[in-house]
Formats: structure tokens, sequence, C-alpha cells
């Protein structure tokens, strides 16, 4: 089916809905995130929760209706992963593999950098065998399931003090962190000082030189405005920025098989609409922050080589220790067969 057949379609659910209205006795479900809400291009989630709330209540009739918590109402993504874990929120998006691997260490295999060389093998990886397996892992040990992978777009490192070309440029840098200990470790593999800073605290670290730099994808750049206190950005695609949209586990096992197909189509149909507008605006964005006066390098393939042998040994062998070898060997083989396809 073509994207703007899929998008014709998403939009005739959501107008039936309108029409329609919800059953008078919904079942609630509760789905927290903490982006903004209001515009499609500008907010992918709310992009997302538009989708899926209309799709799941076209799908079973109504008995669904999503009540969503947008812009950090329920707390930060690590208070939404906890509340996820319990059971008071049953749906939360916009979660990373390394805030659920406080819970379910298998998850952190998606953060093993230069993994993908691209969201369209990302993808096909992730809506895979391997993908479905590791949902099973993450559930069986943390109560949380994954319901749908979101390879957006690949993070890149920025800097407001000097160009980076090649790890050597990296040394002795400040660079923002998520609170990810993958991350920590990959940044200090690649020559700088890893600094964990919150996500509301960042633009204020950046502009007042806490850090010298961090590491996005060029849409949550923008999203925080950060082209405004950085100078440099390299596209090294050290990682793909993979938010999860996440069911606790007790309320996915107590919906009826027909549900759970609904909940599982009309995550897809969401999926397949935030992707497709970050996909769409993603040449819009680097131009955007180019615009601001950032300066964007693409490393060559020798610089790029650099990258990936200074940072994916010394982090894979970390990661072992906590993920074990094996899931790390199954990942590295499906990303070989998708390429091969």
């Amino acid at each position: 089916m073509s994207y703007f057949r899929k998008m014709r379609l998403g939009a005739m659910t959501a107008c039936a809905l309108i029409i329609g209205g919800v059953a008078a006795h919904a079942e609630t479900v509760r789905f927290a995130h903490v982006d903004g809400e209001g515009d499609l291009l500008a907010n992918t989630y709310w992009t997302y929760t538009e989708v899926f709330s209309s799709s799941l209540a076209a799908q079973t009739g109504g008995k669904y209706e999503v009540q969503v918590f947008p812009n950090g109402q329920m707390g930060d993504l690590e208070s939404l992963a906890e509340q996820n874990v319990r059971g008071s929120l049953q749906m939360v998006g916009g979660l990373n593999a390394g805030h659920l691997a406080a819970y379910a260490p298998v998850a952190s295999v998606l953060e093993l950098p230069y993994s993908f060389p691209s969201t369209a093998v990302a993808r096909e990886v992730l809506n895979g065998p391997f993908g479905q397996k590791l949902s099973d892992l993450v559930a069986e040990q943390s109560g949380v399931r994954i319901l749908a992978y979101l390879p957006s777009a690949f993070r890149n490192f920025s800097s407001s003090t000097k160009l980076i070309k090649s790890p050597a440029d990296m040394k002795g840098m400040k660079m923002r962190t998520q609170q990810v200990p993958i991350h920590v470790a990959m940044v200090e593999a690649l020559g700088a000082s890893p600094t964990p800073i919150a996500w509301a605290e960042l633009y204020s670290a950046l502009q007042t030189g806490v850090v010298d730099g961090q590491e996005n994808a060029p849409y949550t750049m923008l999203m925080a405005n950060l082209q405004e206190v950085q100078k440099y950005y390299t596209l090294d695609h050290h990682l793909i920025n993979m938010p999860l949209i996440t069911i606790n586990e007790d309320y996915w096992k107590a919906l009826p098989e027909e549900d759970k197909r609904a909940f599982k189509a009309a995550a897809d149909e969401a999926a397949f609409a935030m992707l497709g507008v970050i996909a769409a605006k993603e040449s819009q964005d680097l131009a955007v922050i180019r615009k601001a006066g950032v300066e964007i390098y693409q490393p060559t393939p020798e610089e790029f080589q650099q990258f990936v042998d200074a940072a994916r040994g010394p982090v894979a062998k970390i990661l072992a220790q906590t993920t074990g070898q094996e899931i790390i060997d199954e990942l590295t083989a499906a990303v070989a067969a998708a390429q091969a396809n």
C-alpha cells in the first residue's frame, strides 16, 4: 500500500471517529510522553497519539479511549518508565533502550554504536523476528513490552567549540550525554568527557559552557532550539534515535486476542505516520540548522571508520557483560541479513 493511501486511510479513520464519537463506556488507556502537542510537524508524538487513538477506537468500535498526557505532565522519562513498569500508566511514548535497561538489561543491545547503516535496515530488523524476540525478552525481564520501535533518525555530535572530523577532535571535550551508561561508555571511548545532563537543562548547559557539545538527531535539536547554542554538527550517525512505544505487560496479557491485534495494528499505523513525517522533513531540519549558522560536516568514509573502530569494539565488550554476547551476535546477524536483501 502506498504511503499516500495509508495516510488517506488514517485521515478517514480519524474523521469517522470524530463524526461517530467514542463508546459511552469506553475503557481508558493512559498514554504519557514528554513532547508537546498541537503541531503535527513540530510535535511528532502528537502525530503518533492522534493516529494511534483514532485507529484503536475505529478498530474496536470505540471500546478504548486513549487519554494522552503530553508535555511531561506525568514526569520525566525516568519517571514515566517507572510508572509504566508499575502499571499506573498503561502506555508510554519516547522511552529509549537506556531507560528500559534499568529494568531489562537486554534492552541495551539497541545502544550498540554504529550498528545500523540506515533507518530502513533498522526498521526491517526491528519489525522482524529479532525485534519480536527482543520485545518478549524485555517484557519477561521488566514487565513492560515494546509495542513499536521508532528508528527515526541518526544521532550526531554537535559542538560549540570546534568542528569534529574524527575521534581525535573529541579529546578533552565535555560532551553531554543522557544518563545512560552505554552512552557514557561510547563518549569515553571516543576520547571526550561524558557529562550526563537532564534534557530540560541542556540548552542552558550549552549556552553557559557547562558542556561543549551534545548528541542528538536533527529534529530533536530543533525541538529544543539547540542550533542557537551550537556552531558545528557532524553527521557521524553513531546511534539511531530510537524511541519506543511501550505497554505494561500485565495490561497487555489481560487484553483479548482480538484487542491485542487492534493495539498492535494501531501502533504500527501510528509509527508509519510519525516516521513518515520525520523522514519527510529531515532535509528541511538540516537546512534550518544550517541557516542558523551551524556548520554541518559529513565525515569521509575513512573518518567514519575511525569513529567505528574507536567506539564499537570497546562498547560491545562492556555491553556483553549485561546483555550477554548471544543477543549482540543475533543483532549483528539480523542487520547483515537485512543488508543482503
